[in-house]
């Protein structure tokens, strides 16, 4: 598990909420422990699969507290993207960069969940970073 920690000057680089690479199934992220407070998020979308016409892709960041640690609430959707058959968009979703400000109310763990639905042979590839946003 990592800890997100600050620096000595108020200043924090990014906690990595998953890492780039490919995700062909709904999977679960490891857990990391950010604990309260505001946060920007960036999504980098570097490849994803839609030659099937069916493929759809939806990551969302769930969280936990230190009473259940086990329960799992989503407390945001980072993106859903697929073919443009199944979303209802003009053409197929590509590659893209995302930011969503986020104020996570509980007091523990976040983690990245991805559900994906469809004829998925190679998948998508995106990375997860959080950036702490101070209040002053």
């Amino acid at each position: 598990m990592a800890i997100a920690t600050w620096s000595p000057d108020g200043k924090l680089g990014a906690v990595t909420l998953k890492a780039a690479g490919l995700v062909a199934a709904t999977t679960n992220e490891t857990a990391v422990y950010v604990g309260k407070g505001k946060m920007r998020i960036v999504t980098a979308i570097t490849a994803i699969e839609v030659a099937s016409n069916n493929e759809l892709y939806i990551s969302v960041i769930e969280a936990s507290d230190r009473s259940a640690t086990t329960t799992w609430r989503e407390i945001a959707t980072l993106f859903a993207r697929g073919a443009k058959e199944v979303t209802g968009r003009t053409a197929d979703d590509s590659t893209d960069e995302e930011e969503v400000i986020i104020d996570n109310p509980y007091d523990y763990n976040v983690r990245v969940t991805t559900y994906v639905v469809g004829s998925i042979a190679t998948g998508i590839n995106y990375s997860v970073k959080a950036y702490y946003i101070l209040d002053k």
